[in-house]
């Protein structure tokens, strides 16, 4: 099961770059379906919480709920890793149905934090989604780590809001990574220059599974629009609010072709609470955690108005 879930992220990857048959491949790329969980074996050095870890000297026989928490980490903030080798679970807690997840997560790597603090074999945890760094492609899984040792020795923390000005440009839009997006952003509207074509072709390769709404979070995408930066040398992922009134434009398939406009839209949208997995012949590869966070991380054009002028 989880070396499907890899062969499936890897086919889906590949099959959205070429859904569009446009310009190059998307560079707001979603870090939860080319990414799963890889149970890792136990082996090397790492931060491994245990279930027979002592409890601080005079603390009694077991830790307390909050027993080794650096402090509450906010839901939807980013998170630092602070310790090095820190190793992430499938489910809070040590025991033998919380699989060992790799990779380790090294010092200085940033976490989206999905969830938690849950109080499990005496430690703190939170389920993370761990964030690629620009150029980077690992495979890292999304997973629940312990906030901190029992002695109080912190291996997550709080990391001070970093956010960047609100993107107003194609090229600021297209370097935000999604999940720093999300966090610092939400669902506010952000609206930038760019111009749009007509797929040339459409996504023909299905997975045997998808995700519901499809208009949202499809596996295999079909675009009414490829939105391409105002030079029309590169194009980015983003998917049409059905509710987006099109009405008046219609681009060719080449780029002398498009049209100029003002794309307005958002990261969180309001129906990724409610994105679920439907299998047409194959399992479904991704957790509903993973499914959600997904959706939560598409960006979705609300608006599209003709521009005359491209700065």
């Amino acid at each position: 099961m989880r070396s499907l879930r890899n062969s499936a992220a890897l086919l889906l990857l590949l099959t959205l770059s070429a859904c569009a048959g446009g310009p190059a491949a998307s560079h707001i790329a979603n870090p939860v379906l080319t990414s799963g969980p890889v149970v890792a074996s136990p082996t090397g050095t790492s931060v491994e919480p245990s279930a027979t870890t002592p409890s601080p000297a005079g603390s009694g026989s077991s830790a307390s709920p909050s027993a080794g928490s650096p402090g509450k980490i906010a839901i939807d903030s980013i998170a630092l890793v602070v310790t090095d080798d820190l190793r992430v679970r499938s489910k809070p807690g040590v025991s033998n149905d919380s699989l060992l997840l790799a990779p380790l997560l090294g010092k200085g790597r940033e976490a989206f934090v999905v969830a938690g603090p849950v109080t499990a074999s005496g430690f703190a945890w939170y389920e993370v989604q761990p964030i690629r760094r620009p150029g980077q492609f690992d495979d890292l899984p999304l997973g629940w780590v312990a906030a901190a040792a029992k002695d109080g020795e912190p291996w997550l923390a709080s990391r001070p809001p970093d956010c960047p000005a609100a993107p107003d440009t194609y090229t600021s839009v297209v370097a935000l990574r999604p999940l720093i997006g999300v966090s610092c952003f939400g669902a506010d509207e952000l609206t930038f220059a760019a111009r749009v074509t007509r797929p040339e072709a459409t996504c023909g390769v299905e997975l045997g599974w998808t995700i519901e709404p499809e208009w949202l979070g499809s596996t295999c995408q079909h675009p009414a629009f490829i939105v391409l930066d105002p030079q029309g040398n590169d194009s980015f992922d983003a998917v049409l609010d059905p509710t987006t009134d099109i009405a008046g434009l219609d681009p060719g398939v080449e780029l002398a072709d498009a049209i100029d406009v003002l794309v307005s839209g958002h990261f969180d949208d309001a129906a990724a609470g409610s994105c679920q997995g439907a299998s047409t012949e194959a399992p479904i590869e991704l957790t509903p955690e993973e499914i959600v966070l997904r959706c939560r991380t598409q960006f979705v054009i609300t608006k599209l108005e003709p521009d005359g002028y491209l700065p």
